[in-house]
C-alpha cells in the first residue's frame, strides 16, 4: 500500500513540476514571434534602402511565386511574348501594304519602335497628316488598342533650317508633327490622352549620319509603344 501511494506521489510532483515549468516558459513564443516581426521589418528596411531595388522586387515575387502567384520570370516571360506578337503584326502591316521604303520597325530598350521615312507623314513644312498615312495609322490603331503600353511620339526633323511664322525653328515644328499623330489617335480612335507622350527633337537626334543623303531619313516621325503601361 505504502509503495503505491509513494508511485502514485511521486507522479503528481513529477507532474505538478512540469506544468510549472511549461508555465513559466509560455512567454517564449510569443517572444520568439516578436523577435520574427522585427526580423521581417529591419529585413523590408534594408531592401527598401538599397540600390538594388531590382533584386528586392524579384524577391518579393518569388514569395508571391511561393504561394501561388506568378514569379517575376513569368510575368516577364509573358510580357516578352505579347511584345513579340505586337511587333510581329506591325511588320505584317508593314509588308501587306508595301510600305518597306516608308516605315521600318525595330525594338529597343524601351519597347517597340516604328518609325517613318522622308515625307511619308507630311509634306515639307507641314504638321497636316497625309491621308495614306492616316490610313496606316488606322491600322496600327487597331493593335495599340490591344493593350494600354505607354505610347512615346516623337517629332524629328532634318538639319535644314525653318523660320517661318507658324514655325520659328525646326524644335515646333518636330514638336507640332508628334503632336498632330498623338491627337489624330486620340480623336479619331478614341484613345486615353494618359497614354501619350509627345516630344519633338528638331534636328538634333538623327538616327542616321548627318549627310545630304541621309536628310530624307532623319525627317521622320517615331511611335515607341513602351513596355511600362499608363498609370
Amino acid at each position: 500500500m505504502s509503495k503505491t501511494y509513494r508511485e502514485v506521489e511521486l507522479k503528481r510532483l513529477v507532474s505538478e513540476a512540469e506544468d510549472e515549468g511549461m508555465a513559466d516558459s509560455g512567454w517564449l513564443a510569443t517572444y520568439a514571434d516578436m523577435m520574427t516581426l522585427l526580423l521581417t521589418f529591419f529585413v523590408m528596411l534594408l531592401a527598401l534602402a538599397a540600390p538594388e531595388s531590382e533584386k528586392y522586387l524579384e524577391a518579393l515575387s518569388e514569395v508571391g511565386s511561393s504561394m501561388g502567384g506568378k514569379s517575376i520570370a513569368d510575368t516577364r516571360a509573358e510580357k516578352a511574348k505579347q511584345k513579340k506578337a505586337m511587333k510581329k503584326k506591325i511588320e505584317t502591316i508593314i509588308q501587306d501594304n508595301n510600305l518597306h521604303n516608308d516605315v521600318d520597325v525595330t525594338s529597343d530598350s524601351r519597347g517597340i519602335v516604328l518609325y517613318s521615312r522622308g515625307d511619308f507623314f507630311f509634306k515639307p513644312g507641314s504638321i497636316e497628316i497625309l491621308p495614306d498615312t492616316k490610313l496606316f495609322l488606322n491600322r496600327i490603331a487597331k493593335i495599340l488598342l490591344e493593350s494600354e503600353n505607354t505610347i512615346l511620339i516623337e517629332g524629328h526633323t532634318d538639319d535644314v533650317p525653318m523660320h517661318t511664322a507658324m514655325f520659328p525653328s525646326n524644335w515646333e515644328l518636330s514638336t507640332g508633327r508628334a503632336a498632330s499623330v498623338a491627337r489624330y489617335f486620340i480623336e479619331e480612335h478614341k484613345m486615353h490622352p494618359a497614354r501619350f507622350i509627345v516630344s519633338g527633337y528638331a534636328e538634333y537626334k538623327p538616327r542616321f549620319m548627318v549627310t545630304p543623303e541621309n536628310r530624307a531619313k532623319n525627317r521622320r516621325v517615331e511611335i515607341i509603344i513602351m513596355d511600362s503601361e499608363k498609370k
